[in-house]
């Protein structure tokens, strides 16, 4: 079954091309601190990676990468979310939730974009946190802060989301 937004690629394309804006800001990203050791695992996302997925609650990013490839490393992260602070959801159930907006293309439609233009090249980058002493919503912001990736809408400081909605 198709979902609502099975043509928002299309459709998206059509409107602005495959011109994409990303903030960058060195100075940002080297203010984001944390007290918590933050290491990384990185998937490719398919559905082939599901299983390798803690059921553990954390922090993940989703990464467009040209890897491996015949240009050097390289990507931008494109979505920074939380899972199981306020529930019992995990890092495993949000991958899975994230395959059936893949699929069904019925979710969000800067998030249907990302996972269908990018899919291929959208990598699943998580970090467990199973100490639940640890605030996900407090990291998550200041990640958000640093990087300020383009899918994230929301959970921004208001010194950046106000000026961020005001550009056109």
């Amino acid at each position: 079954m198709v979902g609502k937004h099975h043509d928002i690629v299309a459709q998206t394309k059509r409107y602005k091309g495959e011109q994409h804006s990303f903030f960058l800001d060195l100075a940002s990203w080297k203010k984001f601190k944390t007290k918590y050791a933050l290491s990384w695992t990185k998937i490719r996302f398919e559905s082939a990676g599901h299983p390798s997925i803690p059921k553990e609650r954390g922090i993940y990013a989703f990464s467009v990468e040209l890897s491996p490839g015949k240009l050097p490393a390289h990507g931008y992260i494109m979505y920074v979310g939380i899972t199981g602070q306020d529930s019992d959801a995990n890092l495993y159930r949000r991958y899975a939730q994230y395959l059936v907006d893949q699929r069904d293309q019925n979710g969000r439609p800067a998030v249907t974009y990302m996972l269908s233009n990018w899919d291929g090249d959208l990598f699943f980058n998580y970090v467990s946190l199973p100490n639940k002493k640890v605030d996900l919503h407090k990291m998550e912001k200041a990640l958000l802060n640093a990087v300020r990736p383009p899918v994230n809408k929301r959970d921004l400081d208001a010194t950046i989301s106000a000026p961020r909605a005001a550009i056109f």
